[in-house]
């Protein structure tokens, strides 16, 4: 078999493979033979059709068919291999007929879409800030306020006016151009002024209205609002309101943090326990904000094109794995992007961007790889496989016997690549 190859400067790959009369004959026999096996023929038993009488019978033109199939798959795939062509898709297949016609000489031309060449910028000393894990005494506040707020009464305000915090029971009646629109109608709807759910300008506009109030609120919805025909429009609301509550917050006492049902029992503990907690939270948070910055500036600094239709995979990927996460909650995809106020469409177009930087990222690292000969040692497993099993909460014996090491190689060496640049990385 004679390969030729050459490469353009769109990362394709046009391969010209040729095989001789006697190279193709094998595959014709083979596919022969099988044909053979497989044939039924008054008088004789199944299979043992006499080669030139089933040819005779049936013809030549399956036997080419199938051995022209069977040959190109097994050519194409083994000229791949030998040369090292490492391919990203279907290759688009012309083939030779007249000299196939004439010969029975296959020659084709296959091109192919490979994987980019990536030239890389600086990986390793990158600078990269990090933020702080500093805990405020203020967010100690806030999350033990939000405790206090999940354990409180609503109490009905008798006499006043609405204010900002309290919680208002209310119909709502909306209209765009003086037409009522879908979603813009409710009855006794309780909201708490001032937390931001409804358009700008609503809520502050209720405060001041005494029960059984009603008003007219004029407000437009932002640009971006989610429902298409409601964008930058201005509307009115009508709204009617029957009750004020206020929120009473339980006291913070030992009572109350064992009620909580956690593992501090007093409040001095309690306050020890919620620092703990957004340290862990903050830590967390700072360590893959300066993971995902690191490695968008490596990306950055490195030069490749990245490949629509290994994009294109990755966004299907993404795709699969939040229709399977609707299936989780009972949903179809549809319904759940419904939920979220966008259409499959939008949501295609919004993973989009995230998409082609899991492939740049996964492009240039495979590149660091190859430029600094990174391999996996034993003590790389089981460190890897401990961080596995401690973050899935599982035996890491049980996680070994699940994932051996053939399937998660590739993986653990990623992982490597990225804790070697931030090893060396220079935190500002």
């Amino acid at each position: 078999m004679n390969v030729n190859i050459e490469r353009s400067p769109e990362d394709k790959v046009l391969l010209t493979v040729e095989l001789t009369k006697k190279e193709f004959a094998f595959y014709y026999e083979e596919e022969l033979k099988k044909l053979m096996a497989k044939a039924e023929l008054k008088g004789f038993r199944k299979g043992k059709v006499p080669r030139e009488i089933y040819l005779k019978r049936f013809g030549e033109a399956q036997v080419y068919q199938n051995a022209l199939d069977s040959a190109l798959t097994a050519s194409y795939y083994q000229a791949v291999e030998d040369n090292k062509v490492q391919v990203i898709d279907e290759p688009k297949i012309d083939i030779d007929f007249e000299l196939f016609d004439k010969k029975k000489t296959l020659k084709y031309k296959a091109e192919v879409l490979v994987y980019p060449e990536v030239v890389l910028g600086k990986y390793f000393g990158v600078e990269v800030k990090k933020d702080s894990t500093e805990v405020e005494e203020s967010e100690v506040e806030a999350a033990i306020n939000r405790d206090l707020r999940s354990k409180s009464d609503l109490e009905l305000v008798e006499e006043g006016s609405l204010e900002l915090g309290h919680t208002a029971v209310f119909d709502f009646e909306g209209r765009v151009d003086g037409v009522l629109f879908e979603g813009g109608t409710a009855k006794n709807y309780s909201l708490e002024i001032g937390s931001g759910q409804f358009i700008p300008g609503f809520e502050e506009q209720m405060v001041g209205m005494k029960q059984e109030e009603e008003r007219d609120l004029k407000v437009k919805f932002p640009d971006d609002y989610q429902a298409e025909n409601l964008k930058g429009k201005e509307a009115v609301f009508k709204v009617k309101l029957h009750e004020i509550k206020k929120r009473v917050l339980p006291e913070l006492t030992d009572e109350f943090v064992v009620s909580l049902n956690i593992e501090p029992k007093t409040v001095n503990d309690y306050r020890t326990y919620q620092s703990d907690k957004i340290k862990t939270e903050k830590t967390e948070a700072s360590d893959n904000k300066f993971e995902h910055d690191l490695l968008k500036k490596v990306c950055d600094d490195a030069k490749v094109n990245v490949p629509d239709v290994l994009v294109n995979r990755r966004v299907d990927s993404m795709l699969k794995q939040e229709e399977d996460r609707a299936k989780a909650y009972g949903l179809t995809f549809e319904q759940l992007l419904k939920y979220q106020g966008m259409t499959k469409e939008q949501y295609q177009e919004m993973i989009k961007a995230p998409a082609r930087f899991d492939v740049l990222k996964e492009l240039v690292i495979n590149k660091i790889i190859e430029q600094e000969q990174l391999s996996l040692s034993d003590e790389d497993y089981e460190y890897h496989y401990q961080e596995f099993a401690k973050m899935s909460n599982q035996d890491v014996e049980a996680v070994k016997k699940q994932y051996p090491k053939n399937q998660v190689a590739y993986h653990f060496l990623m992982l490597k690549t990225i804790e070697e640049m931030k090893k060396t990385a220079i935190i500002k």
